[in-house]
C-alpha cells in the first residue's frame, strides 16, 4: 500500500471515530423489467445527491449487465469479491468515476456469501463497516425483475424506489414486483415510485395513478411518488457519449427534474430525522438472516 492509499485509510478511519454515531442510508433502486433507464437514473440521482451536499456511494448489484461502469465510461480494477477473498480493503474497491461519483462493481453472489467461515466474514464487515460513517447515501443498483436477491435487497434496504414507464407492460412488470414483495411477509418495506420517459406530465401522473390505483385496490398499501422524469432526447445522447445527463446537459429537462426530485427528497428527509437508518452493515446482516427464512 503506497503512502497516499495509507493516508486515505488513515483519514477515513478517523472520520469514523468521529462520526460514530452516523449511519448512511441504504437505498435499493430496481424496476419491474428492463430498459426502463434505472441505471441511468440510479447515477444521475447519485450525482444530484451530491451536487446537494451529500457523500454517496454506488454499489452495483446487477449480477446479469452491470450497467454502471459502462454509462461513466469506465471499467473497475476491483469488486466486493475481490473483499470478500480477503484480497483487497474496501478502500481498494472504491472506484472514482465520472463527477466525483465513487462507485463499487459488486460482482457478488448472496448465496456464495452465506458459505463463507466466520472469519471471512468478521473482515468482510469490518471493511463494509468503514462505509458506515463514510457516505450519507449508498444507492443500490440492482437487476430488474422479480429474483430472490432482489426480495432481500428490498426487505434490508431503509427503502426502495422502484422506476418505471408510461408502457402498460413497465407498469404491468412494476405492480408485479410489488406484489411479489407484499406477498413474502406482513412487513411493510418503504416503497417509492418513479416514473421516467413520460411525454409530458398528463402522461407521468396517469401513470403513478394507476400504479397506485391497484397497489391500493389489491395490496391495501400506498404507493408514494418520489417524482417524474420527462422523454428527453438529451438522455439518449448522454448514453451514447458514456456520460450522464446531469453533466453533459445540466440544463435539459430530464436534468431539471432529478434536481427537483432530489430536493423534493432531502426536505421530506430533513423533516423526518427522528427515523432510524439500517446503515450498510445492518442491510448485508438483514441479508444474511433473512435468506434463511426465504
Amino acid at each position: 500500500m503506497d503512502q497516499a492509499q495509507s493516508l486515505r485509510e488513515y483519514m477515513h478511519r478517523l472520520q469514523g471515530q468521529q462520526e460514530n454515531n452516523k449511519k448512511c442510508k441504504v437505498l435499493t433502486i430496481t424496476s419491474g423489467k428492463g430498459g426502463v433507464g434505472k441505471s441511468n437514473f440510479t447515477l444521475n440521482f447519485a450525482l444530484a445527491l451530491k451536487s446537494s451536499g451529500k457523500k454517496v456511494v454506488v454499489l452495483d448489484l446487477d449480477f446479469t449487465t452491470t450497467n454502471i461502469n459502462i454509462l461513466m465510461g469506465v471499467t473497475p480494477k476491483f469488486n466486493l469479491t475481490d473483499v470478500l477473498n480477503q484480497r483487497n480493503t474496501i478502500w481498494d474497491v472504491l472506484e472514482m468515476g465520472v463527477g466525483g461519483i465513487e462507485y463499487i462493481a459488486g460482482d457478488l453472489d448472496i448465496q456464495d456469501l452465506r458459505g463463507f467461515d466466520q472469519h471471512t466474514l468478521a473482515y468482510f464487515w469490518d471493511q463494509i463497516q468503514k462505509l458506515q460513517t463514510y457516505a450519507d447515501f449508498i444507492l443500490l443498483d440492482t437487476g430488474a425483475g422479480i429474483s430472490e436477491e432482489l426480495m432481500e435487497f428490498i426487505f434490508a434496504s431503509d427503502e426502495t424506489i422502484i422506476v418505471t414507464t408510461p408502457e402498460p407492460t413497465s407498469i404491468a412488470d412494476s405492480y408485479a414486483v410489488l406484489k411479489t414483495v407484499f406477498q413474502y411477509e406482513q412487513q411493510q418495506p418503504k416503497f417509492r415510485l418513479v416514473v421516467n420517459r413520460a411525454q409530458n406530465f398528463g402522461e407521468a401522473l396517469e401513470t403513478s395513478r394507476a400504479l397506485n390505483s391497484a397497489c391500493n385496490k389489491f395490496l391495501k398499501i400506498n404507493l408514494k411518488i418520489l417524482g417524474y422524469i420527462m422523454e428527453d432526447s438529451h438522455v439518449r445522447q448522454s448514453v451514447r457519449m458514456q456520460m450522464p445527463f446531469y453533466m453533459s446537459y445540466p440544463t435539459c429537462e430530464a436534468s431539471k427534474n432529478i434536481k427537483e426530485i432530489v430536493r423534493s427528497y432531502l426536505t421530506e428527509m430533513d423533516s423526518n430525522q427522528a427515523v432510524s437508518s439500517k446503515g450498510i452493515r445492518g442491510f448485508f446482516e438483514k441479508i444474511l438472516t433473512k435468506g434463511k427464512s426465504l
